[in-house]
């Protein structure tokens, strides 16, 4: 069980180091085009999202979502 963790959190570490550098290459990218103006969400979908983020959360912890 614990080789899996290992490797889970192995795996996680590098899939967020390459999409830490695609940004990093993206964000290159619009400075060299001279575009850096970001496409914002909207008010009420982020407001929406962030509820929802934090509903699933306490769903996680309390036991409501997740293995039993």
């Amino acid at each position: 069980m614990a080789r899996v963790l290992f490797i889970f959190i192995i795996t996680v570490a590098v899939v967020m180091t390459a999409l830490a550098g695609l940004a990093l290459v993206r964000a290159g990218a619009d400075a060299a085009r001279g575009s850096l103006s970001e496409d914002r969400m909207p008010e009420t979908f982020r407001n929406i999202a962030f509820a929802l983020l934090i509903l699933l959360m306490f769903g996680v912890v309390t036991g409501w979502l997740g293995a039993p």
